[in-house]
């Protein structure tokens, strides 16, 4: 008769030994998945806080948090006592397993970026410099337990900040069948603090865009008046959560009643350059059109400077106060106004210039007359009708130098 083959240790035990061996094993599993139940709220607790410790610029506080997450995620004594008594169990048969579990390795799947997985999977961030990150566990009391990497430590001690940060999973209870899903036991955000600047211009060849930015505005009678502005802003690390708190975060891509969205383990701020753009350009239209609206047309004019202080002040605090640091703001454009009011405004300047030198022509008004009936009596044989020109262009050449001499004994004309 023939001898059956039996694969493994089936050939080296009896079926009694192998059954005893299996509800053994069972035993001991669930034993163990009992004693992480109850445990489990603990341990995510723990898990969450330790990760914290990564932002701490030391390296027994890394060390001290990665052994805290490796410990706390899966229960690890309950774990190592299982394996202690699963190895006491199947001492015999394993010996023999040890060559086919070699053989099987390369064959073990490969880790995958996911949020939401029955597998535990390494899940690994940088922060750059120029990016402020909270770490927020998910429970417990997360006012106390959260952390922030404080990059401006490393500013003051003339050095570049940049962390790696590992975010800890979780089981959650409930979540699956006879195995729960691995969730992250907080939420890591990231700030980023790149600074933003702009010229907001109507003018195509110049400004940040070519798109017509300026400001359009009215004067107190209701003329056109378009102003350019340039401005700089930033987030200090000290403003970040007052900024977050503000603006939010980017929500996650999807279906948000999806697995993987809700257990998202990093959100973005919205950048500087976003809010400002949006947000930001409208508060500073706002303040920058009261100024000119509650001014003549001629005010708005003699005072651009005091417009642009006073508005400077009322920016500045307000930005401050929802994590903003207005850097600068200033003037970025000449006012523009409709054609027909420009025009109007070139010739009015040149008539009260015209008028200023007829003024301080005056006195000498006899010997110019003089001077110009010789000039064109010399010069075209005929007399001069006795008047004086209407503009300093319609003076005879040869009075330049008598001129130039006049003007300079006269004080300046008023604008």
């Amino acid at each position: 008769m023939n001898e059956v083959f039996l694969p493994g240790p089936a050939r080296h035990e009896g079926g009694k030994g192998m059954a005893m061996r299996i509800v053994w094993s069972v035993l001991a599993v669930i034993a163990v998945a009992g004693v992480n139940r109850i445990l489990h709220p603990v341990a995510t607790l723990l898990t969450a806080e330790a990760a914290g410790g990564q932002f701490a610029n030391s390296d027994t506080a890394y060390v001290g948090s990665m052994l805290g997450i490796a410990a706390f995620s899966q229960i690890g004594v309950p774990v190592i006592a299982l394996l202690a008594v699963l190895a006491a169990i199947w001492w015999q048969p394993i010996r023999r397993w040890l060559f086919a579990a070699a053989l099987a390795l390369p064959f073990l799947p490969a880790p995958a970026a996911a949020y939401y997985d029955k597998t535990d999977f390494t899940e690994a961030y940088t922060i750059l410099p120029n990016e402020s990150a909270f770490w927020i566990p998910d429970a417990g009391a997360n006012k106390d337990t959260q952390a922030q990497f404080e990059t401006e430590a490393f500013l003051n001690a003339n050095k570049v900040s940049l962390k790696r940060f590992i975010v800890p999973h979780t089981k959650l209870s409930g979540s699956g069948g006879f195995f729960d899903f691995y969730v992250p036991a907080g939420r890591l955000i990231i700030v980023d603090r790149t600074p933003f600047s702009r010229e907001w211009v109507d003018a195509a060849d110049r400004g940040t865009s070519r798109l017509k930015e300026g400001f359009p505005c009215q004067s107190k009678e209701g003329l056109n008046v378009t102003v350019g502005v340039a401005i700089g802003a930033s987030v200090t690390e000290a403003d970040a959560a007052k900024y977050l708190y503000r603006f939010g975060v980017k929500p996650p891509q999807g279906d948000r009643s999806d697995p993987r969205v809700i257990f998202n383990s990093v959100y973005y701020s919205r950048g500087v350059k976003e809010v400002m753009d949006d947000f930001g350009r409208k508060k500073v239209s706002e303040v920058i059109c009261d100024q000119v609206t509650s001014r003549t047309f001629d005010q708005v004019n003699a005072e651009a400077k005091v417009i642009k202080d006073t508005a400077t002040k009322l920016i500045v605090p307000y930005f401050a106060a929802i994590g903003i640091t207005i850097d600068f703001l200033g003037w970025a454009d000449t006012f523009n106004f409709d054609r027909e009011i420009q025009a109007a405004v070139n010739r009015r300047y040149i008539a009260s210039q015209d008028e200023a030198i007829a003024a301080a022509l005056a006195p000498y008004a006899a010997t110019i007359q003089s001077l110009a009936a010789a000039q064109a009596l010399r010069d075209f044989g005929t007399k001069s009708d006795g008047k004086l020109p209407t503009t300093i262009v319609g003076l005879p050449p040869q009075l330049g130098v008598l001129l130039d001499t006049l003007l300079k004994a006269t004080p300046a004309p008023v604008k």
